[in-house]
């Protein structure tokens, strides 16, 4: 087929304008100026900052996961009316989960569905313990209270005077302000340490404070000075551990101390140690001892 000459034209016409479409795209991307991201020093620091910042708190998240609290079971039978923070805490609670769980056992646990209810006790121990727990029988209250209210302290007040390193439970459960609660952690207390050399050290238990060792104060003295004294140059850590005052840390560093050097010839070589002070030692003086 013979192409006019016109019709040539109007071909080779949309040949070029076919080509100026294809092309003007890619001239006017190469003729543009283009803007390079501007990224300062101070902006880069930052970023890498809370780069790193995340990564630690990744890992923290990730560790603090896979750590598992672990749980023992109870050898005995157990009321968990009686239990103090430390035995609350052998078992497998964190001090703070101890010191709630106490909060509540004053007012009273009853059943296994009393101990359910307290919100930080975990799932875990209690079924672990239920089978080993037994509870008191719950009174009535009001019956209690009218016979606390018919009890006569006038003469008491008078006869009174109780040995704070001497009586028993019973003995100070007699004092006006002192329920049995209290009673059991004054004597508790007394074990752990040795015995008392102040009354000052009873302010050391849990929720008892200076009004109360005030209003108490006329009723106990302290007579006995005897006390159970740890041997440093015959003690294990565990042992020393075990005293209110000593810590893992001090234990292990008297015991290191007695295998480098020997035994102890006096109570006042423990200072040689770069972590006992001299408020620490006259604090834990009274109860130990090399003989």
């Amino acid at each position: 087929m013979v192409l006019s000459k016109r019709n040539r034209r109007g071909l080779f016409g949309l040949l070029v304008l076919v080509i100026v479409i294809a092309v003007t795209p890619r001239l006017i991307r190469a003729f543009s100026p283009i803007e390079k991201p501007v990224i300062s020093f101070e902006e880069m620091k930052e970023a890498h900052k809370e780069f790193v910042a995340k990564k630690k708190e990744r890992k923290k998240t990730s560790k603090y996961s896979k750590k598992k609290r672990k749980f023992s079971k109870p050898s005995s039978k157990i009321d968990p009316n009686d239990l103090s923070q430390k035995e609350w805490m052998k078992l497998g609670l964190s001090e703070k989960q101890a010191a709630i769980v106490l909060k509540f056992s004053e007012r009273g646990l009853y059943s296994n569905n009393d101990l359910k209810k307290i919100f930080v006790f975990p799932e875990q121990l209690f079924e672990l313990i239920k089978d080993s727990l037994y509870y008191p029988k719950k009174t009535n209250s009001n019956w209690e209270k009218k016979e606390y209210e018919k009890k006569d302290y006038t003469k008491k007040k008078v006869e009174l005077s109780i040995d704070i390193n001497s009586a028993n439970q019973e003995d100070f459960e007699s004092i006006p302000g002192i329920g049995p609660f209290f009673a059991k952690k004054i004597v508790e207390q007394r074990n752990d340490l040795g015995g008392y050399i102040s009354k000052q050290q009873l302010l050391e238990i849990w929720k008892f404070d200076q009004e109360k060792l005030d209003a108490i104060d006329e009723y106990i003295v302290l007579k006995s000075k005897s006390f159970k004294k740890l041997n440093i140059n015959t003690s294990s850590v565990e042992e020393l551990k075990n005293h209110p005052y000593i810590s893992y840390s001090i234990a292990n560093s008297i015991v290191k101390m007695r295998k480098m050097n020997g035994d102890f010839t006096s109570i006042a070589d423990i200072k040689k140690s770069k972590i006992i002070n001299e408020e620490l030692y006259l604090k834990i003086q009274p109860y130990i001892t090399t003989e």
